[in-house]
């Protein structure tokens, strides 16, 4: 590996929705370790008070847990009012929460899971970016916001349904809201992910090797991985690096991009 990078968060405080397992949780403990203040989200109070509690001891900075649905708008407010009123500030906002619908098909879905993918993957991320960067425009905050998207919203092909129409949303929410914002000094970007090790994926491979009997559930990732262009699966810990790096002021002139964290899998 060429090169080596440390980053320095300290004083800053950062919002990671979504965060108590998977990249989620990734991209917070590596905030935490890079001195942040983090505020650890979910829906559930239990979850949130457990790994903020773990990740608050990894660093300089302190890790607080505020539980909050980000398909309610009004839940939204209370996270960003929360975290204000813990730390005083916010300097940055990682849109991280998602769902998966359960219906692949968009023929086959109906109105009431297209609502909740929306509410949750796009009008979330939009209104807790508009949240954010009127506090940070009234504070005279230079901050940074990253939003979550993925491959599916690059391919025009595939069973991604509305997954993947809502990943195209936040694509275009980025590009459009980045030149907005850039004249008061915030930086708005995406990270796009392709195959992550995550509870979820570790699920699909036990599915997989329940119906295979010949093949266990870590091989199952180990071969996914293997079809990857760099030979391995991602990891949340790879997700964090980019986080890191465009919060960082060795991103401080990229402005409305999409960082492809996909092991060469955007490639294909």
């Amino acid at each position: 590996m060429v090169g080596h990078t440390q980053y320095d968060f300290s004083g800053e405080t950062a919002i990671v929705t979504g965060s108590t397992k998977g990249i989620g949780r990734g991209i917070a403990a590596g905030l935490a370790d890079a001195d942040a203040n983090v505020v650890v989200n979910a829906r559930s109070a239990s979850d949130v008070e457990s790994v903020a509690a773990q990740l608050d001891q990894r660093g300089a900075g302190r890790a607080v847990g505020i539980s909050a649905d980000v398909g309610s708008i009004d839940d939204i407010d209370a996270l960003v009012d929360g975290a204000i009123d813990e730390f005083g500030r916010i300097d940055l906002l990682v849109n991280n929460a998602a769902v998966w619908p359960e219906e692949d098909s968009l023929v086959d879905s109906d109105v009431e899971q297209w609502d909740h993918t929306m509410n949750v993957n796009v009008r979330a991320q939009y209104y807790a970016a508009k949240r954010v960067a009127r506090h940070m425009i009234d504070e005279g905050i230079e901050g940074c916001i990253v939003n979550h998207t993925s491959q599916a919203g690059d391919r025009r092909t595939g069973p991604f349904g509305l997954y993947g129409i809502s990943k195209t949303s936040i694509n275009g929410l980025t590009w459009r809201m980045a030149q907005e914002l850039a004249e008061h000094g915030i930086r708005m970007n995406a990270v796009s992910t392709d195959v992550t090790e995550t509870a979820q994926l570790r699920h699909e491979a036990e599915q997989t090797a329940a119906n295979d009997p010949d093949r266990t559930p870590e091989e199952v990732l180990r071969a996914r991985g293997e079809q990857r262009p760099l030979g391995r699966l991602g990891q949340p810990e790879d997700l964090a690096d980019a986080v890191l790096w465009l919060a960082s002021d060795r991103a401080d002139y990229v402005v409305g991009d999409t960082v492809r964290v996909s092991g060469g899998g955007n490639l294909e």
